[in-house]
């Protein structure tokens, strides 16, 4: 397996491959930033001819760069990656480049797409489903048959109530609770939750 990135987010995901005992061959940074996985395992900015097979994890926690980036990779796209102390049901659908990390708990018959990030805690009730490209921080919910679309990002310990739908790209603030359905492109924080025009500050 390779990682695309190695900051903060890289290095979890690192330690998750070892607890699983897969196959690691290193990961991509264009080195802008600080490392924090082993320099020793950089194998420098992307190249699609290195380990051309091996299929790669995007290690970006930013939704947007994220997508970018699995729009131009030439790499197979790694199956969901699931920490051995998460709870995924076995009738929940996850899909490629998924990251479920511990403590996280995925309930039956909910679906998860693409490249999605459920974060340490976070709870997906049944039926619900969350969007590709999304990020459900810690201790975050999405209700019973709740939605929550691409690319949104849902902070630490925000709700989302059972059969609310959350459009794509939405930003739900932390420890919000979100009661209606909220239209694409919505910031809104508080509880309950509202939409804002400002940015968080």
């Amino acid at each position: 397996m390779i990682l695309y990135g190695g900051g903060d987010h890289a290095l979890g995901l690192w330690e998750i491959i070892q607890l699983l005992e897969l196959p690691f061959h290193g990961f991509f940074d264009d080195g802008s930033g600080p490392f924090a996985l082993p320099s020793e395992y950089h194998l420098g900015p992307y190249d699609e001819s290195v380990y051309p097979a091996s299929p790669l994890l995007i290690a970006i926690t930013d939704n947007t760069i994220r997508r970018n980036l699995a729009l131009r990779v030439k790499h197979p796209i790694a199956p969901p990656l699931i920490h051995p102390k998460a709870y995924v049901s076995p009738s929940a659908r996850l899909g490629v480049g998924t990251v479920v990390l511990p403590q996280a708990a995925i309930h039956s018959k909910a679906e998860i797409g693409a490249h999605a990030i459920i974060n340490t805690g976070a709870v997906v009730e049944h039926f619900a489903r969350v969007g590709s490209f999304s990020h459900l921080s810690s201790r975050s919910v999405v209700g019973c048959r709740g939605e929550v679309g691409d690319s949104c990002f849902v902070a630490t310990g925000a709700i989302v109530a059972p059969g609310v739908r959350v459009g794509e790209g939405c930003v739900i603030g932390a420890g919000s609770v979100v009661l209606r359905n909220l239209e694409p492109f919505t910031k809104a924080w508080g509880v309950p939750a509202k939409p804002q025009s400002s940015s968080f500050g």
